[in-house]
């Protein structure tokens, strides 16, 4: 039978105070509450701040990419419905000099007000279609390398 010696009084665990009870309780019941209300009152408007960005930019993309996408199909649905009619050529006839092309419209409505790090940030989250109608756009305006080298890495 292994008997373990006794502990010497000074190695005892002391016995808790009746009074510690009582500074628990109000830890718990009282200080806890009271400081997590003082830490809410500073935290909550920043927190809401941070939410607010954040839900701000997801509707800002998701509005850029739903007008490209209306701008796209009424393009395509334009086209569907009245192509262009080519006159037949006449062996007589000399041909006329190529007309240079009108800029294409912007690929959604607030495109031109755009920095191009924003557009290169929405970027990925087009499909092949629209990023080569953002790159026909980009490359017959402004021609911004930014926009153009990321619509290219993006198709390669």
């Amino acid at each position: 039978m292994v008997t373990t010696p006794d502990r010497s009084p000074s190695e005892r665990t002391p016995e808790p105070h009746p009074e510690a009870w009582v500074e628990r309780v109000l830890d718990v019941m009282v200080y806890a509450p009271v400081g997590l209300a003082v830490q809410l009152r500073t935290d909550v408007p920043r927190l809401v701040a941070d939410g607010r960005a954040h839900v701000e930019s997801r509707v800002k993309v998701a509005r850029w990419v739903g007008e490209m996408a209306v701008h796209f199909g009424a393009r395509q649905l334009s086209a569907r419905l009245h192509p262009p009619v080519a006159a037949p050529l006449s062996p007589s006839a000399a041909p006329e000099p190529p007309v240079p092309a009108a800029p294409a419209d912007p690929p959604f409505e607030s495109y031109d007000n755009l920095a191009a790090a924003q557009i290169v940030q929405l970027l990925p989250r087009l499909p092949h279609v629209e990023l080569q109608m953002v790159r026909e756009y980009e490359a017959g305006g402004r021609r911004r390398r930014t926009i153009l080298a990321k619509i290219d890495q993006l198709l390669g």
